[in-house]
């Protein structure tokens, strides 16, 4: 279910559980789309549909297998999986938690040294996100866009699709896919508008990108147009 696309299918197809013994129910997502908490934006937070007879609207975080049911209209699927998860989901840490780093402008104003965007923590959440589950498609080479180097850049792993290798900087909103094994994540950001995340990673990518301009990977926006991550003001 690391797959976006996956998880939203999850949502519109009816799902058959065991309600006893011998006996079965067919259930279906049940609340409409005015609800903050949508098929898109649980796909989004991590969530896929998994329903119980007793818990209807209950959906499971494909990474972290944390399960969350009783939804209200308000309820916002994000700064929840954040507030439950925030220590044991990497998800949660790299997706959720980004609303709680920036201001309704796209400013980033966290003062946790373990949110800043370089900082350990957020760098091994990143990188979590491409070794989960059937892991980033370019691991397979010494040097290149391996994930490390990717999470190093600023990237998570968010494929659309099986086979996929859509990654994003949640910090700019840069989605890039059609990598190449021997693609450098560094040299990607000097070919962009200056962004918090590319302006703390200039002296890294600078070099990097001296060393040699390759044709960037194909530009993708992944999120739908009421998702869509701000650019960050330095």
């Amino acid at each position: 279910m690391e797959v976006l696309q996956n998880r939203i299918a999850s949502f519109t197809r009816s799902k058959r559980v065991k309600s006893g013994p011998k006996t079965t129910v067919t259930l279906k997502w049940p609340h409409p789309s005015s609800f903050q908490a949508n098929p898109e934006t649980l796909a989004e937070a991590g969530f896929y549909y998994d329903p119980s007879p007793e818990d209807r609207d209950s959906v499971t975080c494909y990474m972290c297998s944390k399960q969350l049911s009783e939804w209200d209209s308000d309820d916002d699927p994000f700064d929840i999986h954040y507030r439950k998860c925030a220590k044991t989901c990497s998800w949660a840490v790299v997706r959720c938690g980004l609303r709680n780093d920036v201001d309704h402008q796209g400013r980033f104003m966290s003062q946790s040294k373990n949110r800043m965007p370089l900082s350990k923590v957020m760098e091994k959440a990143r990188l979590d996100t491409f070794t989960f589950g059937d892991g980033w498609p370019h691991d397979n080479i010494k040097d290149g866009c391996t994930s490390k180097k990717m999470a190093r850049a600023g990237f998570i792993y968010m494929p659309q699709e099986p086979g996929d290798d859509l990654a994003t900087c949640l910090y700019c909103g840069v989605s890039l896919s059609g990598w190449d094994d021997d693609d450098d994540p560094m040299c990607v950001f000097p070919s962009f508008p200056l962004t918090l995340f590319s302006f703390i990673l200039q002296g890294r990518a600078s070099q990097a990108s001296q060393e040699g301009q390759r044709q960037l990977p194909h530009l993708r926006r992944p999120f739908s147009s009421s998702q869509t991550t701000s650019e960050i003001e330095i």
